[in-house]
């Protein structure tokens, strides 16, 4: 029975792969940066971040305007004021949307609608609410992103806010 044993040699059995003499190195660590070219490479990526935002959310606005002046088909100072508080109440619906979907309020709305028309389908929902609304809390949406929304949306507000005092 001892030979059978010794016949045989256990792969997990770390002694028998190192020789005697030999010990076990360390594993080389990665070069590290230093904490002020960390800091400044950090920065550099969030003003990168926020002045892409910016130019997305003016092109949004422009947009949202243009879209407001061409749908009253009139371009007089009212309509212009028309038109930024149109664009006003769509973005700021979006942030708070986006602030809300991250809290989970209307989750229970939102998956019951979900799973009521996927019933009428005749299809049985993805995944049950737990999971949904856990999905939603490990993956939600970034704070800069409504963030961004809501003060473009504010910003918008102060020349409508001028617009209709001028007009009164």
């Amino acid at each position: 029975m001892n030979e059978d044993k010794n016949k045989f040699k256990f792969v997990n059995d770390e002694e028998s792969f190192l020789v005697k003499d030999e010990q076990p190195t360390e594993k080389p660590k990665k070069a590290e940066i230093p904490v002020d070219i960390a800091k400044a490479l950090e920065k550099k990526k969030i003003r990168k971040r926020n002045l892409i935002l910016t130019l997305i959310m003016i092109v949004v606005t422009v947009v949202l305007v243009g879209f407001g002046l061409l749908w009253q088909d009139e371009y007089t100072l009212m309509a212009f004021g028309d038109a930024l508080w149109l664009t006003f109440a769509i973005e700021f619906a979006i942030g708070w949307s986006l602030f809300v979907y991250n809290l989970n309020i209307f989750s229970p709305i939102v998956f019951a609608t979900q799973t009521l028309f996927r019933m009428f389908i005749g299809k049985r929902p993805k995944t049950d609410y737990y999971t949904y609304m856990k999905s939603i809390e490990e993956n939600p949406v970034p704070k800069y992103v409504y963030v961004f929304v809501i003060i473009s949306a504010m910003i918008v507000l102060i020349p409508a806010i001028i617009i209709m005092i001028i007009l009164l």
